[in-house]
């Protein structure tokens, strides 16, 4: 295994302290002195690795989507059905783990909030809602008639949208839990054959 280099591992530290701060701070307490501090890093060496906060903060949101991702692919079995890649989504969109903790969740709210104001952390957040409802719908395109398609991926990703900001700020895990257990439920409703 290749060795990574010290510029990759700050960079790394730098995003972890980014997605701490932001989860402590908000966005706007996450300057680039906070982070650095966080990190036992000076402001300077902050600034030699990321032209700007901006782009330090996009790469934090791209490593917390990655990590969601991450999480639903290990939660589907190798060669997954449609039925299985779906279940996959919802289990994983409330896992524990993908939320990591409150302050997880609440790193993602911000990125969620600044997205509507910072056209970095907008487009990354377009992306990232984009591929969402786009591996949602891989899976019920293959489900139901062509027809029913769109109604089904929009209310699921919208479930778990409203239950997702519902939970993230009042994080208990028996919450995620029922969350996830009313969307499969939505799920099964709508798509016959599928079990809970």
């Amino acid at each position: 295994m290749a060795k990574r280099s010290i510029k990759a591992m700050r960079r790394d530290e730098l995003v972890d302290a980014a997605i701490a701060v932001v989860g402590e701070e908000g966005m706007s307490g996450a300057t680039m002195a906070v982070i650095a501090r966080r990190a036992g890093m000076s402001a300077g060496l902050v600034n030699h690795y990321f032209d700007s906060k901006e782009e330090l903060l996009a790469l934090a949101m791209r490593n917390l989507s990655n990590l969601f991702r991450q999480d639903i692919i290990k939660l589907a079995p190798v060669d997954p059905t449609p039925a299985q890649r779906l279940k996959a989504i919802v289990d994983g969109s409330f896992a524990p783990q993908h939320l990591g903790s409150p302050k997880r969740a609440v790193t993602w709210m911000q990125f969620m909030i600044a997205a509507q104001t910072e056209p970095r952390i907008k487009h990354l957040y377009h992306l990232t809602g984009a591929r969402f409802v786009s591996n949602i719908r891989y899976s019920v395109k293959r489900l139901v008639p062509a027809d029913q398609v769109d109604d089904i991926v929009d209310g699921i990703a919208a479930l778990i949208d409203g239950f997702f900001w519902q939970n993230a700020g009042e994080y208990v895990e028996e919450d995620l839990e029922r969350a996830r257990r009313i969307c499969w439920r939505y799920v099964c409703l709508l798509i016959p054959g599928i079990e809970g």
